[in-house]
């Protein structure tokens, strides 16, 4: 019986570690291809080759950072790598075979995704589905997106009435107003119904935490209104306050910079704008970190994405996030350590411009 046991017992861990396995894998495969696709959409929006050279390129120092963070280790972010000479073979692109629809973002519940064509499993065990038969963004009808509930659309369960939900494609942007939620059978397709005006729904499986297939849907009722209307609100905001509740030990500080000029967001902390894209919410600029005089570059930044970095000296996280996007200037805050012995201190004179 000792020895059944035993043998009972390796399997039992052999069948955990395999578990763990698979979903580690899962998670990171997600992440990746949701970066790449996102990636392949700026790069067409932009008219830019879009290959996987290039997406090295881009992103190798990130990369470094984000697996520097991720094993604990308190370093500083990877200098911009250089761009290498592409030859003619490096610069195939990437093969997909299915299109790209656009990139929908939730912007108060931090949940961005791209959206592909089809509703099958293996679109949406990656990525969010454009429900075939259902308009496109931008068109009149109604504008069907699917996407499972522990993944992409794991988010949903805090949607409320009014938030704004920016749908980016290739044909333009367009900005959609929650107007209610509701639970129906699967059977009931009549909520994807074409309607007169432009809307748009969101469709997921419920509820959020069933173990195994869920017999309902979540559904999310939002109608396209004019983007100029939204853009004070049509920020990357975090949700109410919980940024900050996850962080125990750093205090945020707000700040408002103009493109084409810099401050001092925070003692030792300074941000400048070179560039804004406000309708993709990117940005250029630097930061300057004291006191052991980094410079850290955002190229081409993308707002929905924080800048993690670590002090010098106390090995304490400090985090930027921008929450506001217009075309002259931006809005957000910092994290940092509410020690007030943290390694920063007052920024040289000829760093305030």
């Amino acid at each position: 019986m000792s020895k059944s046991r035993r043998w009972i017992e390796k399997l039992l861990l052999l069948a955990g570690v395999i578990a763990l396995g698979v979903w580690i894998w899962s998670m990171a495969s997600h992440a990746v291809f949701q970066q790449w696709e996102s990636f392949v959409f700026d790069r067409k929006v932009r008219g830019e080759p879009a290959t996987i050279a290039e997406y090295i390129a881009e992103n190798s120092g990130k990369i470094a950072t984000d697996l520097r963070a991720w094993l604990g280790f308190a370093a500083t972010p990877a200098p911009p790598m250089p761009r290498p000479h592409l030859g003619p073979a490096a610069r195939q692109p990437f093969l997909t075979t299915e299109p790209i629809v656009g990139r929908l973002t939730i912007p108060r519940l931090h949940l961005t995704a791209m959206v592909r064509e089809g509703a099958d499993e293996n679109t949406l065990g990656l990525t969010l589905g454009h429900i075939p038969g259902t308009a496109l963004p931008g068109q009149r009808g109604n504008v069907g997106v699917a996407g499972h509930r522990d993944t992409l659309f794991r988010g949903l369960r805090e949607v409320t009435k009014n938030d704004l939900i920016l749908f980016e494609t290739f044909a333009g942007n367009y900005v959609y107003q929650v107007e209610n939620t509701e639970v129906v059978k699967p059977q009931n397709v009549s909520v994807l119904n074409a309607s007169v005006s432009p809307e748009l729904t969101l469709v997921t499986c419920y509820p959020f935490h069933y173990v195994g297939p869920a017999p309902d849907r979540f559904i999310v009722k939002a109608r396209q209104i004019p983007q100029s209307q939204t853009e004070p609100e049509l920020s990357v905001r975090p949700r109410q306050q919980k940024a900050v509740e996850h962080k125990p030990g750093l205090k945020r500080v707000t700040f408002e910079v103009s493109k084409n000029h810099s401050r001092q967001v925070s003692p030792g902390i300074s941000l400048a704008l070179t560039g804004i894209d406000s309708s993709h919410l990117r940005l250029n600029g630097w930061m300057w970190v004291m006191p052991d005089r980094r410079t850290i570059w955002l190229r081409d930044h993308s707002a929905r994405e924080p800048v993690i970095f670590y002090g010098y000296l106390d090995g304490k996280p400090r985090e930027l996030l921008i929450t506001s996007v217009t075309a002259n200037s931006v809005k957000g805050y910092l994290l940092v350590p509410e020690d007030p012995t943290a390694d920063i201190s007052p920024e040289p004179a000829a760093h305030r411009r």
